[in-house]
């Protein structure tokens, strides 16, 4: 049987806060299940999707966020 995991328990596993877990899960970045108005997550699904991303490699130290480039009309 496939382990079941609520959004603090994804949390607790990737060492990130729950918003994140929901922040993600909205971007599609990883992989969940909405019953009612629970979110629950099977976690095999969750650490495929985590090594996925991983092995395509990061761009850490890349900022993500932060003002656009570009000239401003004077």
């Amino acid at each position: 049987m496939e382990e079941i995991l609520t959004p603090s328990e994804v949390a607790a596993l990737l060492k990130i806060h729950v918003n994140t877990v929901y922040r993600l899960v909205e971007q599609g970045l990883i992989p969940g299940n909405k019953i009612g108005r629970t979110w629950r997550f099977i976690k095999k699904d969750i650490l495929k999707s985590i090594s996925r991303k991983r092995s395509k490699g990061s761009r850490s130290g890349t900022p993500t966020r932060g003002k656009k480039r570009g000239t401003r009309a004077s």
